[in-house]
Parts: C-alpha cells; structure tokens; sequence
C-alpha cells in the first residue's frame, strides 16, 4: 500500500495554506506558545528564505484565533487561551517604496485597508506614524493588539548602495517604529522581522523595549531544522530518495548535513545547529545535490560590498572570523562592517564563543556556502564572468587529475590574466588566497599554511592518487620557491601515504603591467 505523503511546501510561506493544502509543516508551535507566554515585544532577524513570514503567518492565525487549524500541532494540544486580537500585518517587501514620498503614501495605504477590516476608517493620513498611532488606539477598545511586521528593513536594504536615499527612508521608519513604543497599553504583542539588525540609534532609537532574540538560545532553533526535526518529518521523503536514487539513506543524511547544516544562531554550547530549510526542501524535492539557497538570490547590495573590499586587498579566511559581540549584533546604514553583514545574512555562522572576553568565531556554515561564495569571490578577483569560472575550474581539476602541470599553470595564467591591472595587490598573500579558492573549488582536500617541524607549507592537495606540496613567491623564481620546499621537506609526512607526490614552485612576476608565472616541479 503506497503511504500518502505530505506535499513539500517549496513555494509556499502562508501558514493557513500550509495547513489546508496538507503541505508539510515542522512543528515550532511549543517554541512559538514559549514566546507568546512569556513575553511581548520581541525583534529577530535571520538570513533570507529562513522561514521568517512563514513564522509571522503562524502568529497571526494564532492571534486570530484560529485554533482549529491547530489542532493537531502542540500548541494545539496547550491550554493556550486561543483570545482574539486584531492584527496588524506589515510585509514591507510587498510595500512599494522607490521613493521617500511613495514609501510613505503606500505604507498609509496598507494600514488604511487594515482598518477597512475592521470597520475603521482613517481620519488623518498625512504620516505613516501618524496613521499607525489612530488605528492602534481605535482597534484596542475592543482588544489588544498585535502588531506583525515582516522584512522591516527592506527598503532601507534596497538602497544600501544609494546612501542618501537609504538615510531617508531610515528616518521614516524610525519615526513608524518609534510610534510603537507610545501605544504599549493598547497592544498584547509585537514581533518585527528582517534579515539585518540596524543599531539602535538608526531605527530603534524610540522602540528600546523590543527583546532581541536573534542570538538568544531561546530563538536559535525557532527558524530553521534541527538533526532532530529532518530525521522526524522527513523520513518518508528521504527514504523515498534513496530508493529512486539507489543510495544508501545513511550517505543522504550525510550529504544533506555537510551542505544544507551547520547554521548557529547562539553562543551557547547547548545551542543547535540547523540546516537550511529552503535548500534541504528542494534538494528532497528536486533529489539532487545543488546551491539552492545561494543561488536564489544573492543580495546586490552585498555583491557590491564584496567588490569594493576584494578588489583592493587579499582574501581573507572565511573559517576563522574573529568579532566583539557588540559588533556582531547590529551596524549603522552608514558603516557596513562586512564580516557583520556576511553573518547577518547567512554567509558565516556562528563557531564558537568566548564567554570571558565577549568574543565570537565566525565560520562558513557549509559547503553550499562555502563552494558559491569562493566562486563569487574569484570572480570578483579575476574580473571573470561565474560561468566561465565553472570552466576554468574543471579544466583544472582535470590538469591535476592528470598531472599535468604544464597545463595547470596556463589554466592558472588565463584566470589571473583577467584581472584589471589597477585591481592588483602586489604581495605573496593576494595571489596565494586565489590559488587556495580555486583549490576550494576544485573539491580536492586542500591544506593551506600547513606547519611542520621547520616552516610552513603553503597550499597542499590530496587526490585519490597523488599529493601535490605547493610553494608561492611573489616577484622571486618557481626554482626559490622549490628549494624551500626541499630545504624544509614539507613533503616528510606525506611519504607514508604511498602516493605520488609532486613539489611544484611558483613564483608570480608582475612587470610593465603584466603578470608572468615561472614554474617549475619535481616529481619524488
């Protein structure tokens, strides 16, 4: 008998429609009842596609009360009161906004069609605070409100690269939110959502009641999958995988955890990773590997950032990102820290805390992350279109594959010819983080500064078959580069592994706007 299976909900983030459609639902309603008992005014940011207006859907049926599409979900089977609130519901991607002035019309529109359910009619429209404070106030003698508000920076987001522009409309929604606080009495509950934290002295100058969970242990597994709920609600599918597929259940997980997990929200040590729902739902649905998240849509305002740090100075490393907990937490419209913004929209995760020194180690997530922003990068790098970087980046994995090194370092000098002259940095350190990316990318294990007992090597790969100990110079000789291979015997610890090992020096010349790689190698 074929079981029935829930449908994967890929494109769908409205709760009701969820329910009634017999899509898939993970169950965060004991988590949710946590947050609507225990408190009132809460702000959680989280990268995009995480699963945010699908948690505000759920809480504006809750607070409609709408208890018998919960009926079978935990909070369901609570003894949550089920009271009914009107809600206010503000999805600001949905709120045209190319202009100060059209920001503020539509935004008096929105609320205003929020009245017309309610029977309210707006007296005086001239302010989106203004507009706000009348309907509150007239909506709350009859019962509290709640007050809903999805994506809340996403028109500052839309021009972060226009700062005048973005300064502006920072303003209005400062002077919106501050309206907020002003209106407690009238309210039973608050929640603003977005994928960045602004400091406080750019939008939440006047709304500082707000409890920021964003890095509370108490909103870490709120959006998201943990280990727990994939094995749980996911079984069928995953079975289902590897029987079409012919793989074993055990190297799906496996898969599924090293590219789609590893996301931490929380300093805490107890605190969970979680996997990417929008990436685990479609490698299930589609039953391929792929970067479904990074590919959905890199935001352009980071693009640039990227651009404007990587065109003037050499990679940094992605796995080891040290930042204050001050820093990591919210930044001014007008100083974008980068490693902040990289964090705040999924690019690094959380790796460890320093509880004594309020220090935080950031990381790459996971390989999805990990192999999309390295091709990002290089392209920036090289000044090469992505497409053509997928090809530059086979062509050298099977030069290596092959041993042909003679032909790995053309691959090499067609990708380093792209680069514009005034974008080169002239140090050892730019061109070796570009050659470790394209190691990266290649899928080889790859070892940078390894140490050993007389120096460190610079970049080793491991193949099935071989082992390749690189050497970089800048302006010297591939032969002074080999030497210091030999001189150090980088390549001792690699003799039991009965491979073929093969030391390769390179040095990069830069000379009358031109750069030239000498090489040379020796096979042991």
């Amino acid at each position: 008998m074929k079981v029935k299976m829930k449908r994967l909900p890929i494109d769908v983030s409205d709760f009701r429609t969820m329910i009634e459609g017999d899509y898939l639902y993970v169950d965060k309603t004991k988590q949710i009842y946590d947050l609507i008992t225990q408190g009132r005014f809460y702000f959680l940011s989280r990268p995009r596609r995480f699963g945010k207006s699908l948690l505000v859907s759920t809480l504006k049926e809750i607070f409609l009360g709408e208890k018998d599409i919960f009926d079978t979900l935990l909070i369901g089977k609570s003894n949550y009161s089920w009271e009914k609130h009107p809600v206010i519901h503000l999805d600001f991607s949905s709120i045209p906004h190319e202009t100060v002035q059209s920001l503020e019309t539509n935004l008096v529109n929105r609320l205003a069609l929020i009245g017309q359910q309610y029977d309210i009619i707006l007296q005086d429209r001239s302010k989106p605070e203004v507009a706000l404070y009348e309907l509150v106030t007239k909506l709350g003698k009859k019962s509290k409100v709640v007050i809903l508000v999805d994506e809340y920076d996403y028109p500052i987001l839309k021009h972060i690269t226009d700062l005048e522009k973005a300064v502006e409309i920072q303003n209005v929604l400062r002077n919106f939110y501050t309206t907020i606080k002003g209106l407690d009495g009238y309210l039973r509950f608050v929640l603003l959502t977005g994928v960045t934290k602004f400091s406080k002295t750019s939008i939440f100058s006047g709304l500082n009641n707000l409890n920021d969970i964003s890095l509370d242990l108490m909103g870490s597994t709120l959006l998201g999958y943990t280990e727990h709920e994939v094995e749980r609600y996911f079984s069928t599918y995953i079975n289902l995988f590897a029987q079409e597929k012919k793989r074993s259940i055990k190297s799906i997980m496996a898969e599924m955890k090293d590219w789609y997990n590893g996301y931490k929200f929380c300093g805490n040590k107890v605190a969970e990773r979680v996997y990417n729902p929008f990436s685990v739902l479609y490698y299930l649905y589609k039953q391929e590997r792929k970067n479904y998240w990074f590919e959905s849509g890199t935001p352009s305002f980071l693009i640039s950032l990227l651009k404007k740090k990587y065109h003037d100075k050499a990679l940094d490393d992605f796995d080891k990102v040290i930042i204050s907990d001050e820093a990591i937490s919210a930044f001014d419209v007008e100083k974008i820290p980068l490693m902040t913004l990289l964090f705040q929209t999924g690019y690094l995760t959380i790796k460890s805390y320093d509880n004594q020194y309020h220090m935080y180690t950031l990381s790459l997530p996971n390989e999805e992350v990990r192999i999309s922003l390295h091709k990002y990068l290089l392209s920036i790098a090289s000044d090469i279109d992505k497409p053509k970087i997928d090809l530059l980046v086979f062509e050298i994995k099977k030069t290596l594959e092959d041993s042909n090194i003679a032909l790995f370092i053309a691959h090499l000098s067609t990708l380093f010819a792209g680069i514009p002259y005034h974008l080169i940095v002239n140090n050892e350190a730019y061109w070796h983080s570009l050659v470790h990316i394209i190691a990266t990318l290649i899928g080889f294990e790859v070892l940078s500064e390894v140490a050993t007992s007389k120096g460190r090597a610079d970049c080793i790969m491991v193949l099935k078959k071989q082992i390749f100990i690189f050497e970089f110079k800048f302006n010297g000789t591939g032969q002074e580069a080999l030497e210091q291979i030999q001189d150090k015997k980088y390549y001792e610890k690699y003799l039991i592994k009965h491979k073929q090992i093969t030391l390769v020096g390179i040095s990069f010349n830069y000379k009358d706007k031109e750069l030239m790689l000498d090489w040379i190698k020796k096979d042991l």
